[in-house]
């Protein structure tokens, strides 16, 4: 085994939510640019290609992302752009008990010398758990949480 195909950027928190209403914030572009990326697509479905924007601006940075699969409301697949290249995201929504869910992220496939790959899964899982933590504020409380516009790059 290699240290790109051992490491894996995780993060999970429990949304106090049904499954599909949690699953429909990330699926839905108004919904999920509300606490997270920018998006004007009409949703995401499996085999389509979606862009996402670091802001609202027109010059906005943006980003692609391949959703390779989706099962409403348990699981996306993603493939998205990372450093020049594309890693696997994959997201899972599983309801523990009627209105509680348990939302996962994993992000695979990062690529480069072992200092590039550490680097890149470190940041993603810091970001994976401000974005966790943003759509919770948004879903349970409606408390937008500007993880994109706020954040600070080094």
């Amino acid at each position: 085994m290699t240290l790109e195909a051992d490491l894996a950027a995780t993060a999970q928190v429990l949304i106090h939510k049904p499954a599909s209403e949690v699953f429909d914030a990330f699926a839905n572009a108004e919904t999920m640019s509300r606490f997270w990326f920018t998006r004007r697509d009409d949703g995401l479905r499996a085999g389509e290609t979606v862009t996402w924007y670091l802001g609202a601006g027109p010059d906005a940075p943006q980003f692609e992302v391949r959703v390779t699969s989706l099962h409403r409301p348990s699981l996306i697949v993603m493939e998205w752009e990372n450093a020049g290249d594309f890693t696997t995201v994959v997201w899972t929504f599983e309801e523990k008990s009627p209105g509680t869910t348990v939302l996962r992220v994993e992000e695979t496939g990062y690529t480069g010398d072992p200092e590039t790959v550490i680097a890149a899964a470190l940041d993603s899982t810091g970001g994976f758990n401000q974005v966790l933590i943003a759509a919770k504020a948004w879903l349970e409380h409606r408390a937008p949480v500007n993880v994109v516009a706020d954040h600070v790059a080094d």
